[in-house]
């Protein structure tokens, strides 16, 4: 059934004259009079009684309207909503988080978010980063907040922002009673890192930070969840390295101060499958990187 024949059906039924429905629609009354009979053929019934005053609608016309008005309303929310979906504005968006990534910064991205596509439902999932990938592969997700590195050629990343180094210690560590802490000053230094299977891109940028200034940590552990690693420091197992926006996060016996290490920042970026970047997923990373950019 043309929706055009059912919008001039609805316009003639409200003004109950082809010549003003011709005006509402835009189109000449021989048009209006041609899409109505046309209608009339298809269904098989006199949708209106034509007078010298006008026109006027049958029993079956008044039935019809009821069903042709329900029509063009469910098309018309039909077509906002795949709209809204396709501009990223309403649908549902699957978020993956790593535990790195659980930062001040990351609760201004959330509620940007919310702010700026109510519509969209957020689904949040915690997932170490080495199992994110896998999950985007599947669908199950449709971004996934991590630390890169991420080898995989089926996956687009999208840098989000960076974060400093703290250094967690006892507090009756050598270093605690400084402001900073030198990179060098950890030379020799037993070191509590994230295990490579579950947190490979914190393993690999805390590596590569000490690569650049020619360290070779002694890691003496290996944890898949920062409250190990910390648990680890306290029982004085060794030193680890933390985001900054620990910096104001209270631990009994453990104390964190600023890493000086340059312009080697914690990076978290945001990971999704290759492709034309649309809907939901460009709509997230547009409002992502505009709170990022208010934030700090």
């Amino acid at each position: 059934m043309d929706l055009h024949r059912l919008r001039i059906f609805l316009a003639a039924a409200d003004e109950l004259s082809f010549r003003r429905a011709a005006v509402v629609v835009g189109v000449g009354q021989p048009a209006v009079s041609r899409q109505v009979v046309a209608l009339e053929d298809e269904l098989g019934v006199t949708l209106f009684e034509r007078r010298s005053t006008g026109a006027c609608l049958t029993e079956a016309g008044r039935v019809f309207l009821a069903d042709a008005r329900r029509i063009i309303a469910d098309v018309d929310r039909a077509r906002e909503v795949v709209t809204s979906v396709a501009l990223g504005t309403a649908g549902r968006l699957r978020l993956a988080i790593c535990e790195g990534a659980t930062t001040p910064t990351l609760a201004s991205i959330l509620t940007a978010f919310r702010e700026h596509c109510p519509k969209t439902d957020l689904d949040l999932f915690e997932l170490p980063s080495a199992m994110q990938p896998a999950a985007l592969r599947r669908g199950e997700v449709d971004v996934g907040l991590l630390l890169p590195p991420v080898q995989d050629q089926a996956l687009q990343l999208d840098e989000l922002w960076r974060d400093d180094w703290l250094v967690a210690m006892r507090s009756d560590h050598r270093l605690a009673d400084l402001e900073t802490v030198p990179l060098c000053a950890l030379a020799g230094e037993d070191f509590i890192t994230a295990h490579p299977q579950f947190g490979p891109g914190c393993h690999a940028q805390s590596e590569a930070l000490f690569c650049a200034e020619g360290i070779k940590p002694r890691i003496v552990a290996r944890a898949f969840r920062r409250l190990t690693m910390a648990i680890l420091v306290r029982a004085g197992a060794g030193v680890t390295l933390v985001p900054g926006a620990f910096a104001n996060t209270k631990m009994d016996g453990i104390v964190t101060r600023p890493l000086s290490a340059g312009e080697h920042r914690m990076c978290i970026a945001a990971a999704y499958p290759e492709g034309d970047l649309a809907g939901t997923v460009a709509q997230f990373l547009r409002v992502a990187h505009a709170a990022v950019e208010q934030h700090q």
